[in-house]
Parts: structure tokens; C-alpha cells; sequence
């Protein structure tokens, strides 16, 4: 069985987490791009969950379509079969310098998150970021999270305190990470979350001195440069989320 927490515990290592997959070169939150990251080696596949219409969970990261697939307007919006039946390869690139493509660049689907889960638990780390409103879709997501598995290789990143509060009411055994306030590690760490996930705006030398004090495993979002990878792992950051592994990979590799 993968344990997340030994990967961070291991002396020296950086924690590769592949920003929605492999997703610098192949359509973002779709299987394929969580395939290429995993036959890439990395530590952790991060992925965001959405709800359809019909109450279906969907791993797609905007609120819309428009963007990455071959639908329009909200996904919320759409029941689970409209949405199987949409393109999601029409974005190329990064997502902070990539491009919306005339034409989808192959055939990728709107992956179920049961899809994902079945594919991958117990396999890699699993950052799983909740974009859902509903009481009942956070209760299956509980219930997912539980029946494979997780508690040592994957995490919930919920918005705020009070869903992950909700989370942890239906659950203790769900790991935890929270994305609100994250400047604010004392609060993190007094709530009692399991992983944090600052932004590189968060890391100020006391951030990053406790951060090493405490040991708790820590996966900074984002970098998908080479020189400010470089400089994170100089600066002894437990993990690093890119959309380009492969280049993170290269240069652990190099050194």
C-alpha cells in the first residue's frame, strides 16, 4: 500500500505532485494525463471534484465548461451522461500560459471521480480538491474516500475550515488539507490538518522555519519553472505541485 506520509517523511526527498495530472503536455483532470504522470514516477496525482446536475461527481477544475471541453455553461448544470459524452482536450499547455484550442487535440473524456479512485488508489497520493456545495455530495465523497482506502495515501482539500469541519463530523479517518488562510500556519496546525498547501506568496523564512519545525507535509502551489523549482528545494520545501513533473523530476534527478 502507497504511504503518502513516508514518501514526506523520507530524508531530503521533494514530493512531486502533478498539477490535474500531467497537464503541461496532456488535457488536464483527464485519465490520460493522470496516466502519464504516474508512468513519470511522481509522488502525488492532484485532481479537483465537481458536481453534475444529477448529483453524478465529476473531476473537472472551472465551474464551467467553456474552457477545456467541448460543452458550454455550468457543469453544474449538465447531468452526468451530457457531460461523459463531452471532448475534454480542448485546452493545450499549462494552466497559467496555456491556450483554449480550436479544435479538441484528441479524445479524453470527463473522468467520474469513481474512475479515478479506482485507477489510482492505494497506487499514488491522491490530492483530492472539493468543489461541492452539497451536503450529500460531500457525504459520497466521504464515502469514496473511505471504501478505498485513503487514509494513508490520499487528502481531501476542502475551501474552508467549516467544510473541513463538516468532513471531519462524518469521519475522523479522512486526512485533511484546508485552503483557507493559508498565510495563517497556526491555524492550520491548531485545527489539526494533516497536510498544508501554501501558496509561494506564503513563504516567508518564519513560514518556512516552521514548517520545518513541526515536519508536517507540506506541498506548495505552484511552480512550472525550472529556476523557482531550483530555488524551493534549496529552501528545503517539502513538496512542490507543477503542471510540468517531468521537468521537476529532471532536476531532483540532476542533483
Amino acid at each position: 500500500m502507497f504511504s503518502l506520509r513516508a514518501r514526506y517523511a523520507s530524508p531530503g526527498r521533494t514530493v512531486v505532485t502533478a498539477h490535474r495530472g500531467f497537464s503541461g503536455q496532456y488535457p488536464e483532470n483527464t485519465l490520460l494525463a493522470f496516466s502519464k504522470a504516474y508512468e513519470l514516477g511522481v509522488d502525488v496525482l492532484e485532481f479537483d471534484v465537481r458536481e453534475s446536475a444529477d448529483g453524478g461527481l465529476v473531476v473537472i477544475h472551472d465551474a464551467t465548461l467553456d474552457r477545456t471541453t467541448t460543452g458550454t455553461g455550468r457543469v453544474d448544470q449538465h447531468p452526468l451522461s451530457a457531460l461523459k459524452r463531452l471532448n475534454a482536450s480542448c485546452w493545450e499547455g499549462p494552466h497559467d500560459r496555456g491556450r483554449r484550442l480550436s479544435d479538441p487535440s484528441g479524445e479524453a473524456e470527463i473522468p467520474a471521480l469513481e474512475e479515478v479512485l479506482s485507477a489510482f488508489a492505494g497506487k499514488v497520493g491522491l490530492n483530492i480538491q472539493v468543489y461541492t456545495d452539497r451536503k450529500e455530495a460531500l457525504d459520497t465523497i466521504v464515502r469514496l474516500y473511505l471504501h478505498h482506502d485513503l487514509r494513508a495515501s490520499g487528502f481531501l482539500m476542502l475551501r474552508t475550515f467549516a467544510e473541513a469541519e463538516r468532513v471531519r463530523a462524518l469521519s475522523p479517518d479522512v486526512a485533511l488539507c484546508v485552503g483557507e488562510d493559508r498565510v495563517n500556519l497556526a491555524r492550520h496546525l491548531s485545527f489539526g490538518v494533516d497536510y498544508v498547501q501554501p501558496t509561494r506568496q506564503c513563504l516567508t523564512e518564519p513560514f518556512v522555519l516552521r514548517l520545518q519545525e513541526t515536519g508536517i507535509p507540506a506541498n506548495v502551489f505552484y511552480a512550472n519553472d525550472r529556476d523557482i523549482m531550483a530555488e524551493l528545494m534549496a529552501r528545503k520545501i517539502p513538496g512542490i505541485m507543477t503542471d510540468i513533473p517531468d521537468v521537476l523530476l529532471d532536476l531532483i534527478h540532476s542533483i
